[in-house]
């Protein structure tokens, strides 16, 4: 394990490198995107599991904390849509230059999935995005979790800031549109109930006509609950649901 920073010297931002285990198991490179806010932590514990499983299938792993969260440098209440999505793609230039790879494939979760499908769906280096549990719409999710009217100042949410520049970019993205206009990589969406926002994206990844998979894999807990006791979710299911996906794609 290689716990380092990476980025410019001005907003450096944390990151661990694993190396795959090989032989045996196929090559491979994997960006993982957390969460944002409680649900990053919730996350974590699953996060650090699902790259042990990556490597030992003989992949390499960065998995990174976005600017003004985690050990990344930066203030929470500065923090943006713009800023996050330079660091998914600074991330995805480090793991290619930690691993010597061309290309890598990308696994986000919640908003984690819908921030890296905007910020990679147009690359030509990332061949693979597999969106878990994803966000499908900024709007509903900021209907549900903040209310109308939208906050003018900094507002905390379990503990975590929320400023008027976040909020607003967040309520702009759609995963929909997203999808629908991204023409380079290839998607798979793997969830953990059926819902009528799911199935949405399995409608639109369906009408791309490229064979992307949209598959409900059903696993306990709610990414999106706060939990005082810090009980941190393993859905088991979905994780080898995404190690079989992501070791198949590798072997193309």
């Amino acid at each position: 394990m290689n716990p380092f920073f990476f980025g410019s010297s001005e907003h450096p931002l944390f990151g661990v490198f694993t190396h795959g285990k090989s032989p045996p198991g196929p090559s491979g490179s994997i960006l993982l995107c957390y969460p944002i806010g409680s649900e990053y932590m919730r996350a974590h514990r699953a996060f650090r599991q699902l790259n042990t499983l990556l490597n030992r299938a003989g992949m390499n792993v960065i998995r990174f904390d976005y600017s003004g969260t985690g050990d990344s440098s930066g203030d929470g209440e500065d923090v943006t849509v713009e800023q996050w999505l330079e660091d998914i793609e600074s991330a995805v230039e480090e793991l290619k230059d930690n691993a010597m790879d061309e290309t890598v494939s990308v696994v986000g979760l919640r908003w984690g999935a819908t921030l890296a499908a905007m910020a990679c769906g147009e690359r030509t280096d990332v061949d693979h995005v597999l969106l878990w549990d994803p966000i499908v719409s900024g709007k509903d999710y900021l209907d549900e979790h903040l209310g109308l009217p939208r906050p003018t100042e900094v507002v905390g949410l379990e503990g975590f800031p929320f400023p008027p520049a976040l909020v607003d970019g967040l309520e702009r993205l759609d995963l929909r549109k997203t999808l629908s206009e991204s023409t380079r990589a290839e998607f798979t969406a793997l969830v953990a109930e059926d819902r009528p926002d799911y199935r949405e994206i399995e409608a639109v990844l369906a009408g791309r006509n490229k064979g992307e998979l949209f598959e409900v894999v059903e696993s306990s807990g709610n990414w999106a609950k706060a939990d005082p006791f810090g009980d941190a979710l393993i859905p088991q299911r979905i994780m080898q649901a995404i190690l079989d996906r992501l070791t198949a794609g590798v072997r193309k």
